[in-house]
């Protein structure tokens, strides 16, 4: 067997997948770099023995060395090995897994930066966490050290302090990747972690920012920068693994990465890595990604690893908004007020004009949708101020350009504020706050005037935002295959205001931007009692159910389009974990509770039973009482035709409707200062309303109510049905499909380059796929004969087949540029769903090789391309959904 055929073997027993690929053939996030391996030391053995047994084998190259309590092992190159690379020696190897490329949580929309320095003076989303109250009371994060593993960091914004270097705000750092084409090309490494996207800048001043008028989560905070992307879009697995076992070694007590793709297992390398972390006392908190679209379980990579907090991103009520000075003049005298404003464009430069609505009925639902009257007033050199609704802005605009308006404000009715636009640059158009245009309005039609100069301002106003304190649609949904729960927890994350690079500030919106906030509360607790060095082991545990407890419910919504429409549920868990993180009973309760996941998994795996252990670490008795605050049930089952997949998307879901389980709840204990309890919660699967075959899921919280006036939480979640029976296909209609050549099933395996006579299989999955097998049996081999593991030589088992590593990146195999031998072996495991334009495919060509690094030879064969069913027994024929193929004709060239 050679030496990638070997490695790839350890990797499918860790449990990995293969290649994935999007629609047009281009290589998905994340991508296996399957030449590459990371590479896990086994216990009992030496890591220098160890590399000197890959450095013995031809072709293969030792990358890196990884040293550490929590990973000891290397990362290989085996781009050159030979097809007779023995590997017998190779024993000391625990596991391996192919390297992915891993990209940034992609942005749901553009940012929006601001090229002066703007800093916010009465923008702040702390009011919604509790950290102005945390503020208040004297808690900045002072002491508390956190990595941040992103873009780099631009260091000399002067809200980051300016520098890097010992006793300032970006302490250390490191960069991974240099500052060229990774990963297109050789990594650079050095020790400058300058910032060249602007993403971790954002990120930074999230969690540490600080200026006369901005203050972030830990303004008082430790940063540690760590690079892990150049100005291209991707990373690998084995630099994420670095970076975090160096923040590891450089005594970080939080680790956080706005970083992740479509994954939806919890078993990849950097998530382990990133739970052994957690293990070892360091609080971790990764993006739940940005994939809401494609609806329910679609979760991320890294995050995806157990106590890892996975953060999902909440609309906040406050948005950054350009400031702008109105004059009020009365009968009672004048007054001066400060109003904020969302330009359609460019920001504004009038120094002073009159406004004039277009109407004085500050409820007016049409208001400039008809022509105006012939004497309505010149404003060549005055601003009008029209009410927004009733009809299109470029209608507003047309009929008010006709008396020469220039500058057009819409004040918003009760909708979410927008940045306007039309497409006429006839004139300018702003948008401002509903409260603020009404008042306007009433001064000018109690006889009053109103004059307003825009000019530049270095700093930015918070403005109410309607559409606020709800999920943003693009915050990825969970759980994860097996049913886990995931996200974990939700932060602010839709336009958010933060530093960006050159000194500049802007707006953006992500997990990216809630993944930092979670952090950063994190910090404030470190600050104020300690970390890992304090509390030990289990503080990473311990801090991962703190922080998630702390979470409260949030209005069920699915969508950002106005008007904002309430369900009168609270939104689900796979949507948002436990909800708004709230820093005061993450840093202030007493009340402390210990459990393992209320995953409740499908009906055929219910989990009924859930123990919570309670502990009053006040200084007085408290009673603690108990409730069940389910959430809105859904059904994910997509009828419509031609569908993508099987899960409706987000937009498909509809509206929510009663979904509760029955849950047994214990009598109110109480606890006397320093005590613990344990409680049971016995759990029934829901009865009403359930309709197996639409695949309904139910959600919701345990809450825990103490006497003390402290109120905390426990997410559960399940779905209503079976797994197994209601997906008993993994293909959809129409998949797999196969080419080669003419199309047939015979092949010689001919691979010059105009024969093409080897098969290519396209398949796609309607849920996550823990195994896939391309196995090949003798002629006339039937379902019946089914073993697993299947052995070579019994019952028909010739072999599995191998799969050319690079797939898909070009049309057709071409043994004059690509190695026939560079190919990994099935089963693969690990498998996400497939979704058109994320991952809308897998791609596997069969050159020939089986599994144990022989050649197919001549002769008929039956083949047996099967994806195990969710849930399902690999032992049992049935549980497996399997293509039906035709017999197979090979005929090899001489």
């Amino acid at each position: 067997m050679s030496t990638r055929l070997f490695l790839w073997a350890l990797a499918l027993q860790s449990g990995v997948s293969a290649l994935r690929r999007r629609d047009d053939g281009t290589a998905e996030d994340p991508e296996p770099a399957v030449h590459k391996f990371l590479v896990e030391l086994a216990p009992g053995n030496n890591i220098d023995g160890l590399k000197k047994q890959v450095e013995d084998l031809a072709g293969v190259v030792v990358l890196k060395t990884f040293e550490s309590e929590i990973f000891t092992g290397l990362s290989v190159d085996t781009s050159n090995a030979t097809a007779d690379t023995p590997v017998d020696s190779l024993r000391a190897a625990r596991h391996a897994w192919p390297m992915r490329t891993i990209k940034r949580a992609n942005l749901p929309n553009a940012e929006r930066v601001f090229d002066d320095d703007l800093s916010a003076k009465n923008y702040s989303l702390h009011r919604y966490t509790g950290v102005d109250k945390l503020h208040a009371a004297g808690h900045f994060g002072k002491g508390a050290v956190i990595a941040v593993i992103d873009t780099g960091i631009d260091y000399n914004h002067p809200a980051l302090g300016g520098g890097i270097g010992p006793g300032l705000k970006i302490a250390a750092g490191h960069d991974f990747v240099g500052d060229e084409d990774f990963p297109n090309g050789p990594r650079q490494p050095d020790d400058d972690p300058m910032d060249q996207r602007g993403h971790g800048t954002h990120v930074a001043g999230i969690i540490a920012g600080k200026s006369d008028s901005f203050v972030g989560v830990a303004p008082e905070a430790t940063l540690l920068a760590y690079k892990v992307f150049t100005s291209l879009d991707g990373t690998d697995e084995e630099t994420l693994i670095e970076s975090f076992l160096m923040a590891y070694e450089a005594g970080a007590d939080i680790i956080t990465a706005s970083i992740g793709g479509p994954y939806g297992f919890s078993d990849g390398a950097w998530a382990m890595v990133a739970s052994r972390i957690v293990d070892e006392g360091v609080i971790v908190t990764i993006a739940a990604s940005n994939d809401g679209w494609v609806g329910p379980f679609f979760a991320s990579s890294g995050s995806s690893g157990k106590n890892v907090v996975a953060v999902a991103s909440i609309e906040p009520s406050t948005i950054a908004a350009e400031p702008f000075s109105v004059n009020i003049t009365q009968e009672a005298g004048s007054k001066s007020v400060e109003f904020g404003y969302v330009p359609g464009e460019s920001s504004w430069e009038v120094p002073d004009q009159a406004i004039i609505p277009t109407s004085t009925n500050s409820s007016a639902e049409n208001d400039a949708c008809e022509p105006l009257p012939a004497d309505f007033p010149d404003l060549t050199n005055a601003i009008a101020l029209i009410r927004r609704g009733g009809c299109d802005f470029i209608v507003k605009q047309a009929n008010i350009e006709k008396f020469g308006a220039k500058h057009i404000i819409f004040y918003n009715d009760d909708r979410q504020i927008i940045s306007p636009w039309t497409g006429s640059a006839a004139s300018k158009i702003a948008m401002i706050e509903a409260e603020a245009g009404k008042a306007i309005v009433d001064a000018v039609k109690a006889g009053g005037t109103a004059r307003a100069s825009f000019t530049h301002k270095s700093h930015r106003v918070g403005i109410y935002n309607a559409a606020g304190g709800r999920p943003n649609e693009f915050t990825s949904w969970g759980g994860l295959y097996d049913l886990q729960i995931k996200p974990d927890v939700a932060a602010p994350g839709g336009n958010i205001y933060s530093t960006e690079m050159n000194g500049s500030w802007g707006v953006r919106s992500g997990t990216s931007m809630a993944t930092p906030y979670v952090a950063g509360i994190a910090a404030l607790y470190v600050g104020r009692y300690g970390g890992r060095s304090v509390h030990g082991k289990t503080f990473g545990r311990d801090m991962f159910k703190r922080i998630v407890t702390s979470g409260a419910a949030v209005p069920w919504s699915i969508s950002d389009i106005p008007p904002v429409q309430d369900y009168g549920y609270f939104a689900p868990v796979p949507q948002i974990g436990s909800g708004m993180v709230d820093a005061v009973k993450v840093l202030e309760y007493t009340t402390v509770l210990e459990y393992e996941n209320f995953g409740l998994n499908d009906t055929a795996n219910f989990r009924p039973d859930h123990d919570l252990t309670i502990t009053n670490n006040g200084d007085e008795e408290v009673k603690y009482t108990f409730a069940v605050q389910p959430a809105g049930g859904f059904e994910m089952y997509e009828h419509n035709f031609p569908r993508d997949s099987i899960i409706k998307s987000l937009q498909n879901l509809g509206a929510p409707f009663t979904l509760e389980p029955e849950v047994a709840l214990p009598e109110a204990v109480t606890l006397a200062p320093g005590e613990s309890k344990t409680v049971r919660f016995t759990f029934t699967l829901p009865s009403e309303n359930v309709r197996p075959g639409e695949m309904p899921v139910y959600s919701g919280k345990i809450l825990v109510t103490g006497s003390n006036a402290e109120a905390l939480s426990v997410p559960y979640f399940g779905v209503a049905f079976s797994l197994l029976e209601q997906i008993p296909r993994q293909f959809p209609d129409g998949s797999p499909s196969i080419s080669s050549g003419g199309n047939s099933f015979g092949w010689s395996f001919d691979l010059s380059k105009n024969a093409r006579s080897y098969p290519t299989i396209y398949a796609t999955f309607e849920w996550g796929v823990t195994e896939l097998r391309w196995d090949i049996f003798e002629s006339g081999w039937t379902e019946d004969q089914w073993q697993y593991p299947p052995v070579v030589g019994e019952k028909g088992y010739i072999g599995s087949a191998t799969s050319y590593i690079e797939a898909g990146k070009e049309w057709q195999f071409d043994p004059a540029t690509m190695d026939a031998n560079a190919t990994y072996p099935f089963p693969v495991r690990s498998l996400g769903r497939t979704y058109p334009f994320i991952v809308g495919y897998y791609e596997f060509w069969w050159l020939g090789g089986l599994a144990d690094g022989s050649q197919i030879p001549s002769g008929n064969y039956t083949m047996r391309f099967a994806a195990l069913l969710p849930f399902g027994d690999p032992s049992k024929a049935s549980h497996w959904d399997v293509w039906d193929t035709p017999p197979v004709l090979v005929t090899r060239e001489v």
